[in-house]
């Protein structure tokens, strides 16, 4: 295959969570003769509920919404090796083809110390892949007639004042040269923490900084970049970016677990986050004073897979988004020079291709893009346009070399498409 979080809200404690019956009898069955041999023997003390925590953590628990495809076993299977061979507390995955959600499980915890099982319901905060959303939304205000990809931001902002500088297009592709890393985004996130209610109000976190080199000459990812761009949405929308996501894209696609990362955002289902494993089997929990909603399109969502994969819709469905502006999100940005951009970026996606099989003669044009919220969370979201095929996974820890993860995203997916069904545009 070519090819950051809140306030402590999420930290309240369902105490109504439930860790399965039956798996809880055999473990506790198996478990009673160790726990008195160990007492007996006096010179280890092991705590049985650390004995418990880390057997629940290698066995896990599994919450599956598993419908009628011959490959979801094996898709089971898989998760359960990828959640031993990273050492995740949980892990999330969905699967959507032909706009039908053929598989959704969770396996792992969602909160270890409260012994709280992860579901298909359980958020995770999504990081970058607020950008795909934003790029599907600039793409429906393009079919709308109310931006066009090829106009100066300052058409729709006039501040900072380099925004007279690079088109929308590139502020979307990140080829505009706003700075991504900047001091005042450290202090947003964990020291002036506050909620955010609209990307203007976000503006302090970059407005001060100068541009890194001139519009449209090379390639630099920026989450700040994408504050700036859910302004323009939010201006030519005239409506609170928030709200044109959820009455535009979300509500369109069931995205019933998608919301701004705020405060009082995930109350219910939420995951606990975790920063570091240690070698005795114990999680360290991530810090609590942390907020994400300043980031907005450049990754301020809470979400789940099967929305992630419900969303993918929106790629190829010729009743949302019009051939000619889905074009636009398969095809990476040029420079001004005509180079296409190093990372095949274009609005909101990367740009790849894939072969299907050992046998498949052509190419498929891939999207996908994935989200770290540091010291948290990892997400990723692959899309096959030309199938009508996406997977998407989340979890609530950052392994070492996770994106080691998201081949085997691509693995998983292309066993449950039917080559014959695919059609190239």
């Amino acid at each position: 295959m070519y090819l950051n979080f809140k306030t402590n809200k999420h930290f309240k404690r369902n105490k109504n969570s439930w860790l399965g019956s039956t798996s809880l009898h055999i473990l506790t069955n198996n478990l009673r003769p160790l726990k008195w041999a160990l007492a007996f023997k006096g010179s280890i003390v092991i705590r049985l509920t650390n004995l418990f925590r880390i057997v629940f953590l290698l066995v896990g628990v599994i919450s599956t919404s598993v419908h009628s495809h011959p490959k979801n076993e094996g898709v089971l299977n898989e998760m359960k090796i990828l959640k031993q061979e990273y050492k995740l507390p949980s892990l999330s995955l969905a699967i959507n083809i032909d706009n039908r959600l053929v598989f959704a499980g969770a396996i792992g915890y969602a909160d270890i110390e409260e012994g709280k099982k992860a579901t298909v319901e359980t958020q995770y905060s999504v990081g970058s892949l607020a950008k795909p959303m934003t790029g599907i939304a600039l793409a429906k205000l393009v079919d709308l007639g109310k931006i066009s990809l090829d106009s100066l931001v300052s058409q729709y902002i006039k501040m900072p004042d380099y925004t007279d500088s690079f088109t929308v297009r590139e502020l979307a592709s990140h080829i505009a040269g706003i700075p991504h890393d900047t001091p005042e985004r450290d202090e947003a996130e964990f020291v002036n923490t506050k909620d955010h209610k609209s990307p203007f109000d976000a503006f302090y976190v970059f407005s001060s900084h100068s541009l890194l080199f001139k519009p449209g000459t090379e390639y630099k990812y920026s989450s700040n970049g994408y504050i700036l761009l859910s302004a323009v949405i939010e201006q030519a929308a005239n409506m609170n970016y928030v709200d044109f996501l959820q009455s535009s894209l979300w509500s369109k696609f069931g995205m019933k677990s998608t919301e701004l990362d705020t405060s009082f955002a995930g109350e219910k289902h939420e995951a606990t986050y975790y920063s570091d494993y240690k070698t005795d089997g114990k999680y360290v929990m991530s810090t609590t004073n942390r907020d994400r909603s300043f980031l907005f399109g450049g990754g301020g969502f809470i979400s789940t897979p099967i929305d992630l994969v419900n969303m993918a819709q929106a790629t190829y469905s010729g009743n949302y988004l019009s051939k000619e502006v889905r074009q636009e999100i398969y095809t990476p940005t040029k420079l001004r020079n005509g180079e296409v951009n190093s990372d095949k970026y274009s609005l909101g996606w990367r740009v790849g291709s894939i072969r299907l099989n050992d046998n498949d003669k052509q190419t498929w044009t891939v999207l996908h893009h994935g989200g770290v919220t540091d010291k948290a969370s990892t997400a990723y979201l692959l899309v096959i346009p030309e199938c009508n095929a996406s997977i998407a996974f989340a979890t609530n820890y950052i392994p070492d070399k996770f994106w080691r993860m998201r081949p085997k995203m691509a693995e998983i997916l292309k066993s449950h498409i039917n080559i014959e069904e695919c059609k190239k545009t």
